[in-house]
């Protein structure tokens, strides 16, 4: 009875120790994902994953979605860039650029050029759901564009009628 006591006590103080080490940048790790603009769902999706490199240093990788509905095509592009980020009062901070934990949601505050809030998507749910949305809009803003273009591109005779002379 002693031993399991004893053994007792000894894993509650590990337990203790281990939960008491974590960092108050650990918050950040995982994927997150928002709109640069979240009234408008043709606006860049950012999905940024944050790993941790050190005691106070992060991996920052973004990942920005978008259709590129002005070209031959209506199609999904991304670009990807990796950056290092430090914890400074609380904050991921990138040169001018910071991210900023919001407790009482869960979300994260991209404060760089524009502010706009990421969700917690470690399964990439959030990320698939928003570029489904965006996907008809993105289509006929497309099929708008190729109208235009096509009514652009055609002779002032065909378009207004032939001129009686």
């Amino acid at each position: 009875m002693k031993t399991k006591c004893l053994l007792f006590v000894i894993l509650m103080l590990l337990i203790t120790l281990i939960s008491g080490c974590s960092n108050e940048g650990d918050k950040y790790i995982g994927k997150w994902t928002g709109l640069s603009n979240p009234n408008n769902p043709l606006s860049d999706l950012r999905q940024v994953t944050i790993e941790k490199n050190s005691e106070n240093n992060f991996i920052i990788n973004e990942k920005i979605g978008s259709y590129n509905a002005y070209g031959k095509k209506c199609e999904w592009k991304e670009n990807t860039s990796t950056d290092i980020a430090t914890l400074k009062d609380g904050k991921l901070v990138i040169g001018g650029t910071s991210f900023t934990y919001i407790e009482k949601d869960n979300t994260l505050l991209y404060n760089g050029n524009g502010k706009y809030y990421l969700k917690k998507d470690d399964d990439d749910s959030e990320y698939t759901n928003l570029k489904k949305q965006a996907e008809p809009l993105a289509i006929e803003r497309f099929e708008k564009y190729k109208a235009q273009e096509k009514e652009l591109n055609t002779s002032p005779f065909e378009r207004y009628g032939k001129t009686k002379w």
